[in-house]
């Protein structure tokens, strides 16, 4: 059986309908973060409602969905980015109907399921930490290890950091995705990976998508420059306004 794992999609649907047109898959799991960010969060959580297996909320799901403050939760890294932050939050719940609203809602925080004879667990970030909690790339795998140690599963699956990457924790294998919508490790294209839970393959893909119909509609609602800059370059600009 092969799983198409996405994550990290945030309203950018183009990309998203891309990868699922273009990549030949058995189940979809969607590790977080439909939402904020680009202009199309209705039609994603539509796309994925009835066709994704699992997913989970992410950060700004749950940020939406409970009416909160991004910038309340923002990371001190990205503090300067408070006010772009909130306005993108706030067209965001301008574009998403109530019974959308819902669906986010109650997304669950993880998802633990079994298929071919191989367990998964699936989060958005960390397991026992905050939602908009950063794991540290660059944190050792033996105190990495650490935070998944309680987790029963063979395999996990997480999202969040906007960059993929596989990890092998003692008996677990940790898989990132990267970010369907909005990659932030220096490549603008759609990041996705795949499982093949007979073989145990792992492959983390890239596919070029339009972004034109994003960037019109960006510029039409008068979203954060970041947004776009980040569409076309694959990572996030020094200031959130273009200064």
């Amino acid at each position: 059986m092969k799983l198409l794992i996405i994550s990290d999609i945030h309203g950018n649907y183009h990309a998203l309908d891309c990868v699922m047109k273009n990549v030949k898959y058995d189940v979809l799991l969607c590790c977080g973060d439909l939402v904020v960010d680009y202009p199309f969060p209705e039609q994603c959580i539509n796309a994925l409602r009835d066709t994704c297996a699992h997913i989970c909320s992410g950060n700004n799901d749950y940020i939406v969905a409970n009416n909160q403050k991004a910038s309340d939760h923002i990371e001190e890294r990205y503090t300067h980015y408070a006010t772009a932050i909130d306005r993108a939050t706030d067209l965001t719940v301008g574009l998403i109907s109530d019974d959308a609203m819902k669906y986010l809602l109650e997304l669950p925080r993880e998802c633990q399921f079994a298929l071919d004879g191989v367990s998964f667990y699936m989060n958005h970030t960390g397991p026992h930490m905050s939602l908009h909690h950063y794991l540290d790339l660059n944190t050792p795998r033996s105190k990495l290890s650490t935070y998944y140690q309680d987790i029963k599963a063979d395999v996990i699956f997480t999202g969040h950091t906007h960059i993929p990457y596989v990890k092998k924790l003692g008996d677990h294998i940790l898989i990132n995705p990267g970010s369907v919508g909005e990659p932030r490790d220096g490549d603008p294209r759609a990041s996705f990976a795949t499982f093949d839970t007979y073989t145990g393959q792992i492959e983390l893909r890239r596919l070029v998508y339009d972004i034109t119909e994003t960037i019109r509609r960006l510029k039409e609602l008068d979203f954060p420059y970041y947004s776009q800059f980040c569409l076309k370059n694959g990572f996030l600009p020094d200031s959130p306004d273009g200064t």
